[in-house]
């Protein structure tokens, strides 16, 4: 395999040897000028001057007047124009968007050289077009006509009405916004090559190789002068000791393109070579031939160049082949799983010769059409492998500081005004706490904070509650103008670089790594540029908000990569699809070869129609298609192997489908290529879960003692609950410790809401104890809103707001919540009617207390009653739920028998706490009761019932009960038995410890 850049390179060497450089080489792309000296040095042999080798944006730009503009810096200017023209007061933040729009579409114009004029007239009488357009082609006079016939009549569309409004104003807003930036001698790049190409046609043009800017690169003789500036002889037109422009690998040739290269060919200093050696860039079936004819035929190359056959290529293609590719297409169902087998291929390219030195692996590469899988990728580099040269940096945006500037800018999005204090959001203020560069910075004060906001459940965080650290007093400040936010990001990210360096410095003292410090650093700096670059654009701006100035800035940083340090001639090649232009590889590595991903399916976001585009000549998505099939037909026409990895899974817009390329290669293009498919099959048969069981160890067994009588652990109701329905849940909570952490509650959730009704229903009988309640008290307290309002804000601000001594009003979510809570109460102390009259005994009575299981085993026990009534000669235990559930059961064996889909474990946590109040006072008789909150608007009666019969004396359960209760409790300390899964999976569905057991 000859590369094309080597065979122009031996072409032009032979021709002109040690005067070479007095040429210019126009390539596509910067690294193909790096391979065609690459390519020229090993030619050569020996030192020589090099030629100048640019690009042709940078051959534009050298022959133009004007300087690029900064893009945001235009939109600024563009806005100020719009608002003048059209009188809108519409605001930056709305322009924003279509603003954009309207800045391609006049690079478009331009670049294309359309008649912006005749674009973007307003068509009111179509009778009349005959005799106003008659300088245009028929083409773009049906272009025109069918549009604007479609288009008219406006009719009550406000749609219509807004884009006929919006077009009126675009060529008056074109000449305008146009004429600040020639003042200022700025231009967009569609404008600069406009330019350049009417003077090229008007032949004003300075020769190229009189403009100084290209002298200076090319360090060529001025024609006819030598060196020195000496006559030699030569006139403007001689080629061969005058300055001349080979333009190497060009395709897509935009008119403003067309126009230059015409007038550097009629000066006869230039030369053309195209990359058109293969078979199928040249059938005209295939969109990749698109421009091949025209081009071949408007410049037309000197030297014939050689073809893979060993025939002159000159322009033509010979259908023989020496051998045919051979291409690989292997589907994985994972973009990473892609990154992954690349370990495989380029190990097998390596044991198989294709990979002659695994150190020098530049005729490889690998190339990622969605450069989202560069990491992976890097990271799936055999060992071998050690040089590589990565031709995409690394996104700003991707990076730790810009993770942090979107928490900042979240924080400043979300801020409120209360009680003349600035509020933050809790969610943004613990994102930023939580980010690695912040707490690094002041690990003791955040801590400090996160317990604070976590303890006093702060929903919002007021400014005055920060603690007193530069860094959290330099974040956490309201800005009230966009204009400020520059100065405020610079601030934090001067503070927070200097702590990196303090870190870096001890690093360094003790001898450890630095990389990593150093990394964050380097992103630190960009990111500072980044800003004071946009704040050098903005310094005119007007009529922003802060979220604009704040997604310009994501806009911005997503633009900016970190270059990654490299020798670009040496070393494995990793590039994205249009670094590859003009340059040739042995063995090839394409990822994410599906549809829509290669050929990219980016469809053009402009305010000029489709119609009207594609009538002027302006790019449209067949351009596209055509431009990346080119691209793809190129890039593998010279290489030996083809590996084409595609992601088969189909979720959401995926569609699994590989691209229509590989469907072309082998039902269009057979011979020529050796194919062969595979899908590579990943085992993903879950694996076998095997039983998760903790056996008692001495160690488990030491923290188990903890609960025996004069230990510092209590058994409860709840936790014996927990053993009988996962054992292993049990350990988990009760001898480990383990829970779910805490976070701030936005909401009032069912166990704080069951807190609250608590905490109510104890106050209102508090002030009854040991006294008579009848019914008309009962309807008191129900009529009293302004106590049970009182009560509400009270019970809320000790544990919603964790703000005891500092009750406030209701208001939105809490005040409907406040509100369902009332009605509750009402229906509760209904509910209590039928048992009237009752002594109130107490609420939330609490236990502590030893419990004798046998002769070997006492535990410690505690629970809390929720409440106890007298009721004539037995006493009410009641236990309030806020859920719904059963008062009845069948036997009270079904109290402890952990597989049962519903066991009433409601019922076994009230029987508890009937035994224990019956060891404190064994005289009295027991009735349990259990008011469920969301059926007691329903059930007229909370008592709990045995086969439909209230019990009345729960004595009569009792020696059942106890049986197993003691049984249940002698399994729980028998160091034979393990902590065990529990049987019935459907308490696994709300567990926190399901992952733990693969459940």
């Amino acid at each position: 395999m000859t590369p094309f850049l080597y065979k122009i390179a031996e072409v032009f060497y032979a021709q002109y040897g040690n005067e070479l450089y007095r040429h210019t080489f126009v390539f596509p792309n910067r690294r193909a000028g790096f391979f065609f000296q690459k390519y020229l040095a090993e030619i050569a042999g020996k030192p020589l001057f090099s030629p100048s080798v640019i690009t042709i944006q940078e051959l534009f730009a050298s022959l133009s007047p004007y300087r690029p503009a900064d893009k945001i810096e235009m939109l600024v200017m563009l806005y100020d124009h719009f608002g003048r023209i059209s009188g809108s007061d519409e605001s930056f933040d709305d322009f924003l968007y279509w603003g954009e729009m309207l800045l391609n579409d006049f690079n478009d114009v331009d670049k294309y050289m359309a008649d912006a004029k005749q674009l973007f007239r307003n068509v009111h009488d179509l009778r009349s077009m005959d005799d106003d357009l008659t300088h245009l082609t028929e083409k773009q006079k049906e272009a025109i006509r069918r549009f604007w016939t479609n288009f008219m009549p406006v009719g009550e569309s406000e749609t219509k009405k807004k884009f006929q409004k919006t077009w009126q104003i675009l060529y008056e807003l074109y000449l305008s916004f146009r004429a600040e930036l020639q003042e200022k001698r700025l231009a967009y790049e569609g404008m600069m090559f406009r330019e350049v190409a009417e003077r090229a046609g008007a032949g004003g043009l300075d020769s190229p190789g009189k403009h100084a800017g290209l002298a200076e690169q090319g360090n060529q003789d001025k024609p006819g002068q030598d060196r020195e500036g000496k006559p030699n002889g030569q006139g403007e037109q001689s080629y061969d000791q005058s300055a001349s422009y080979i333009f190497v690998g060009l395709n897509a040739l935009t008119p403003t393109e067309i126009a230059l290269l015409e007038y550097v060919k009629n000066q006869g200093i230039a030369d053309f070579y195209w990359d058109y050696e293969s078979p199928q860039v040249h059938d005209s079936q295939n969109r990749a031939s698109l421009w091949v004819k025209d081009n071949l035929r408007r410049f037309p190359s000197k030297f014939i160049l050689q073809d893979s056959t060993g025939n002159g290529e000159g322009g033509k293609t010979d259908a023989g082949r020496p051998e045919k590719t051979s291409i690989e297409v292997i589907g994985i169902s994972s973009g990473v799983g892609q990154a992954k087998h690349v370990t495989q291929i380029l190990s097998r390219l390596i044991g198989s010769g294709a990979i002659p030195n695994p150190d020098e692996a530049i005729n490889t590469a690998i190339v990622l059409p969605d450069e989202r899988l560069l990491l992976p990728v890097l990271y799936s580099i055999p060992e071998e492998i050690e040089k590589i040269n990565v031709t995409m940096g690394y996104g700003l945006s991707y990076s730790s500081i810009s993770a942090l500037m979107e928490h900042i800018a979240g924080l400043q999005r979300n801020i409120r005004e209360s009680a003349g204090e600035m509020m933050f959001y809790h969610r943004n203020v613990l994102s930023i706490l939580n980010h690695p560069l912040v707490y690094t910075s002041a690990k003791e004060e955040v801590e400090a904070l996160k317990t604070y906001i976590l303890t006093n459940n702060r929903i919002v965080v007021s400014d005055s509650e920060f603690p007193q650290h530069p860094l959290l007093q330099l974040i956490f400040r309201p800005l009230t103008a966009w204009h400020d936010i520059f100065e405020y990001i610079k601030d934090i990210l001067t503070f927070i670089y200097n702590t990196l360096t303090d870190e870096k410095r001890v690093k360094e003292e003790a001898g450890d790594s630095t990389r990593p410090v150093d990394l964050e650093r380097e992103f630190i700096v960009q990111y500072h540029k980044t800003v004071t670059r946009l704040q050098d654009r903005l310094h005119t701006a007007r009529n922003m908000s802060l979220e604009t100035c704040f997604r310009l800035l994501k806009k911005l940083a997503h633009s900016i990569s970190v270059a990654f340090s490299g020798e670009p001639l040496s070393g494995l090649q990793v590039m994205g699809v249009l670094e590859t232009r003009v340059i040739d590889f042995e063995n090839l590595i394409i990822l994410s070869m599906n549809e829509g991903v290669f050929p990219l399916k980016d469809p053009v976001n402009s305010f000029i129609p489709f119609t009207l585009r594609k009538g002027f000549g302006l790019p449209v998505y067949e351009h596209q298609d055509s431009t990346y099939a080119y691209h793809f037909y190129r890039m593998i026409s010279r290489a030996k192997r083809v590996f084409m990895l595609y992601d088969t899974r189909t979720e959401e817009m995926q569609t699994g489908e590989v691209s229509r390329y590989f469907y072309q290669l082998k039902y269009l293009y057979p011979d020529y290529f050796n194919i062969s498919e595979r899908v590579v099959a990943y085992d993903v048969a879950a694996p076998e879960i095997l039983p998760v069981s903790v056996t008692k160890t001495p160690e488990v067994l030491r923290k188990l003692d903890a609960f025996r009588k004069g230990g510092e652990s209590f058994l409860s109701a709840s936790l014996i609950n927990n053993y009988i329905n996962c054992p292993l849940q049990f350990y988990f909570t009760a001898v480990e410790g383990l829970y779910e952490e805490d976070e701030v509650r936005e909401s009032v959730e069912s166990d704080l809401f069951g807190s609250i009704f608590h905490k109510l229903m104890e106050t209102i009988y508090s002030r009854y104890k040991a006294k008579t309640v009848t019914p008309d008290v009962l309807t008191s307290i129900a009529k009293d809103d302004a106590l049970l309002t009182k009560l509400l804000e009270e019970a809320f601000a000790e544990y919603y707001f964790k703000q005891k001594d500092e009750p406030r009003p209701l208001l939105g979510q809490h005040y409907l919540i406040g509100e369902i809570l009332r009605s509750y109460v009402k229906q509760t102390l209904e509910t209590d009617k039928q048992f009237t009259p009752f002594e109130f005994v107490g609420a939330e009575y609490r236990f502590r207390t030893p419990y004798r299981v046998n002769a070997g085993l006492s535990v410690n026990f505690k629970g809390i009653i929720d409440r106890i009534d007298k009721v004539g000669d037995s006493y009410r235990i009641i236990d309030y739920k806020t859920g719904t559930g059963m008062t009845d059961f069948k036997q009270i064996a079904d109290l402890f028998d952990g597989s049962k889909p519903n066991r009433p474990y409601q019922i076994l946590q009230v029987f508890v706490y009937a035994l224990f109040y019956a060891q404190e006072y064994p005289d009295v008789r027991l009735s349990p009761a259990i008011y469920y909150l969301r059926s007691i608007f329903g059930d007229p009666s909370p008592a709990v019932t045995c086969n439909k019969r209230p019990i009345s004396d729960i004595s009569v359960f009792m020696d059942e009960f106890l049986s197993l209760f003691n049984n249940c409790l002698e399994e729980i300390f028998n160091p034979e038995i393990p902590f065990t899964q529990t049987r019935n999976t459907k308490n696994c569905q709300w567990c926190a410890f399901k992952e733990l057991c693969n459940r």
